[in-house]
């Protein structure tokens, strides 16, 4: 199938707020097809970026994908549409204070950290049958973002726990543990393989992978999100 018809069908899935897309078909993409497919979906949406969200494929090559504009906002005024929501993952992001060329930059181009959660969400039917490029075809399963308070203790997470509370009622809490290893993790393997639409430039807003997993949600509600005494809340709606 070619390149025109994998951007067609998930654009469509995207604008109609549907799972409907069959993953298995985008598992064999090239990660440089992947990355066309992705560049192609939000050309097609007109959809600008808002942040990055970085991740460390199991060659580890690290990658990255938009976040869009429109679903990215601070907490606790963020409201953002339950539609195609998964769940949620707890993070820590930075933002560039320089442009990055490599992971040698790292972190002394970092600006600030802070504490924020992804909402994630697919246009698949089932993303477990996507494979890494496949989830890159797809945003990595990005739907929004909610930037909460910065972080005086930069990138330890060491000895803090998770909570989360959706719709009055505790669905998680554990100690945090990231994904990747540690809060730079991605960033630097990304730093060394960027993406030419994706740059790491002076400003970039950027989350580096969960420290819960994905935790599900579903439907609408309140949702507060500690990691140690910091809180990021907002509304899925």
């Amino acid at each position: 199938m070619d390149t025109a018809e994998l951007i067609k069908r998930l654009a469509s899935a995207a604008r109609a707020g549907t799972r409907t897309v069959n993953a298995s078909v985008y598992k064999e993409l090239s990660r440089d097809d992947a990355y066309a497919v992705q560049d192609g979906v939000r050309e097609a949406l007109g959809a600008s970026v808002g942040m990055l969200k970085t991740a460390v494929h199991p060659d580890g090559i690290g990658v990255a994908s938009p976040i869009y504009a429109a679903g990215v906002g601070a907490a606790p005024a963020m409201r953002l549409s339950a539609s195609l929501a998964l769940g949620v993952e707890v993070e820590v992001g930075v933002v560039l204070a320089r442009d990055i060329a490599s992971s040698a930059d790292i972190p002394a181009a970092i600006d600030h950290y802070f504490t924020g959660v992804e909402v994630c969400g697919t246009r698949y039917v089932d993303r477990s049958l996507a494979g890494p490029t496949g989830s890159l075809a797809d945003s990595q399963s990005a739907l929004g973002y909610i930037i909460g308070p910065r972080r005086a203790a930069a990138d330890d997470i060491n000895g803090l726990d998770v909570v989360i509370e959706f719709a009055g009622k505790q669905i998680y809490a554990a100690p945090a543990k990231h994904g990747f290893g540690n809060v730079l993790a991605s960033l630097r393997a990304y730093a060394d393989r960027q993406h030419a639409t994706l740059p790491l430039t002076k400003g970039t807003i950027i989350t580096t992978g969960s420290m819960c997993g994905l935790v599900p949600t579903s439907g609408s509600g309140h949702l507060v999100a500690r990691l140690g005494d910091q809180i990021v809340e907002f509304d899925l709606v």
